[in-house]
């Protein structure tokens, strides 16, 4: 992983009583790809005296030939150094523009240089999760170098100490540390997001908007509004998202007809939805609404496999549509018949429903791998479905199981090879762990 530190420069730096300053006692033992450094006016004007940043550099340099970081110098025309709202705003600015340049990059931040209120600053930043920053303490030496002249006194001679730098030598103490508070107070921020990721509740992590990673806010846009099956905003957000994710949040196989390539994605994005329900344990909104998946499915099963459309035995009344005793006779007498027996005389009337096309399935063959599916279904549908959804009982692990012969998450597991089965040609696997493939690129962006 590529490093970048990001360091300003103060009364220590670069060398103060022949032991190197925090800025450059941090390059010696991290060796940073590139270093930015924040440089006030003051100091601006003693390095444009002395050149001392460079000098230190340049002797590193000769010490380390195979190392060659990247400098860039970002100037500072703040005057009042004691004002901490002063600094927020630019080593954020700094901060983002590195990472956009670096998105891997890991930002080593040097709290020990500057004034109190930049290192203040530097603080927050290394505790803040929507950047991947990491802050880093240098110990002052022993008590002759911490006791001697400051960089800013008059009287400081660069050359000497630079040239005399006892930190050059073999073998001296790395002074650098990792302050466990800042750690830890990232990874409870970090394990508050995840723990919200585990739960798929995009809607909560949606109101921590702030405190995501700029990379990450509008994917959990679109995955809040695709959650609730808001398709027609989630649409929208993944177009504005395209090149800036790194994956395809509706990945498909060509497919040259857009009325079935329509018809694929508003099954797997409801089946989706009602996969979501299942793994946050919402068994009875999840029993509820898998009416309208099922009997999607057994038509498009139907269609596919035996060149029958439901639509050619029904009528549309009232913006409703039913299957009519009338359309089934003219289509099939002999269908009429069958279920006429099955349904013990069919009603003039009858609105889709998993039985019935149950029966239609038996009717063109009692052979079918999905029917046993669709059977277990049918159970759940109606030892369930309607009690969950006219009483106050919810629908338990264990009633699934009583109803359907498996659980929730094997039942789904079916739905899922189903779907895939149906639409071998144009399905992307990769589609069914979509949600789970945004979680881990939110988590590798904190």
């Amino acid at each position: 992983m590529k490093k970048v530190l990001f360091s300003c420069v103060g009364s220590t730096d670069p060398v103060r009583g022949l032991r190197d300053g925090a800025m450059l006692h941090i390059v010696r033992h991290y060796l940073p790809d590139k270093i930015i450094w924040f440089i006030s006016e003051e100091m601006k004007k003693l390095d444009d005296n002395d050149h001392r940043y460079d000098l230190a550099m340049q002797k590193f340099f000769e010490l380390h030939p195979d190392y060659h970081p990247e400098i860039v110098r970002e100037y500072s025309d703040i005057t009042d150094v004691s004002e901490f709202d002063m600094f927020y705003e630019p080593f954020e600015r700094i901060v983002s523009d590195a990472l956009e340049q670096d998105p891997d990059a890991e930002i080593l931040l040097n709290l020990s240089s500057g004034t109190i209120q930049m290192k203040m600053t530097m603080a927050l930043l290394a505790m803040d999760v929507r950047y991947r920053t990491k802050g880093v303490q240098v110990k002052s030496p022993e008590k002759k170098a911490s006791t001697a002249q400051r960089t800013t006194d008059t009287k400081y001679d660069v050359a000497t100490e630079i040239e005399l730098n006892e930190d050059d030598e073999p073998g001296m103490e790395n002074r650098c540390g990792e302050p466990q508070l800042f750690l830890v107070r990232r990874q409870a921020e970090r394990q508050r997001i995840e723990a919200l990721l585990q739960t798929y509740n995009y809607g909560a992590l949606r109101l921590l908007r702030e405190s995501l990673p700029v990379s990450c806010r509008g994917l959990v846009e679109h995955l809040a509004q695709r959650a609730e099956y808001n398709t027609g905003a989630a649409e929208e957000k993944a177009e504005k998202l395209r090149g800036h994710v790194p994956f395809p949040l509706y990945p498909m196989k060509p497919e040259n007809r857009a009325g079935r390539a329509r018809k694929y994605r508003a099954v797997t994005e409801y089946y989706l939805c009602l996969k979501l329900l299942q793994q946050s344990g919402q068994l009875t909104n999840l029993v509820v609404r898998l009416n309208p998946l099922v009997v999607t499915l057994q038509e498009v099963c139907l269609r596919e496999k035996y060149a029958f459309h439901v639509q050619d035995i029904m009528e549309k009344t009232g913006g409703k549509e039913y299957i009519t005793a009338n359309k089934v006779n003219k289509c099939s007498p002999e269908l009429k018949q069958y279920l006429d027996d099955e349904l013990g005389i069919m009603r003039e009337k009858s609105f889709p429903s998993i039985r019935v096309y149950n029966l239609l399935l038996r009717y063109f063959s009692e052979e079918d791998e999905a029917l046993e599916l669709f059977e277990q279904l049918e159970r759940l549908n109606e030892t369930q479905r309607n009690t969950a959804a006219h009483t106050l009982d919810n629908v338990t692990e264990d009633d699934i199981v009583r109803a359907a012969g498996c659980g929730s998450a094997a039942l789904m597991k079916k739905l899922e090879a189903l779907i895939g089965s149906l639409y071998a040609d144009i399905c992307n696997p990769k589609i069914f762990s979509i949600y789970e493939t945004c979680n881990d690129y939110i988590k590798s962006q904190l």
